[in-house]
């Protein structure tokens, strides 16, 4: 398992989010959201539909991989500009494998937040997006938004949540489920 590295994540951070919320005020006025991170978008959430016990994650995984590119590939051009293209952006990158695939997703995520602070699910995917930071780093995580399959019984189960971060008020706040409804989720995942 890699080291955490607090002070490099957090330098991390900053440069992407930098990077992302000059891109996102330079072209805001004259914005208008690109269809194919839309199309992108759709296509990630199609692939999960079956349920996370019916993916087959060989074929999911690849095209994962390739939305990934093509999301760079606008990022690098200038076509991610409003709220619905950071957010869909965000979302790929959110199924990404690695650490610094995550934190763009939260970077991605907080400045659709920002754009739109009405876009619940933009700050949903922000808590995500910290959590799945968190997990990767082996540390806990703080929303409760991130499970893992048990290696003994091979049911799913809430990774472990720091309990005094995050406030249930805090969490409907955001719009996330309380962990009671977390447990009753997993519930059903495991039927």
């Amino acid at each position: 398992m890699h080291r955490f590295d607090c002070a490099k994540a957090s330098a991390i951070l900053k440069i992407a989010f930098g990077v992302v919320l000059l891109q996102a005020f330079q072209v805001a006025a004259a914005a208008s959201s690109d269809h194919t991170l839309a199309r992108l978008a759709a296509a990630d959430q199609a692939d999960r539909e079956a349920g996370t016990n019916k993916i087959d994650w060989s074929v999911v995984g690849k095209r994962d991989a390739a939305r990934r590119e093509q999301v760079t590939q606008l990022l690098n051009s200038g076509e991610v500009r409003t709220a619905e293209d950071y957010f869909d952006a965000a979302l790929i990158f959110q199924h990404g494998d690695t650490m610094q695939d995550a934190q763009l997703a939260l970077a991605l995520a907080t400045v659709a937040a920002r754009i739109d602070p009405a876009n619940r699910d933009a700050r949903v995917l922000a808590a995500d997006a910290w959590d799945r930071v968190m997990t990767r780093a082996g540390k806990p995580q703080w929303y409760g938004t991130q499970y893992v399959r048990s290696k003994t019984t091979g049911k799913w189960e809430l990774y472990p949540t720091e309990p005094d971060v995050i406030t249930e008020a805090q969490r409907r706040e955001i719009g996330l489920p309380t962990l009671e409804e977390d447990k009753a989720h997993l519930d059903q995942i495991n039927k």
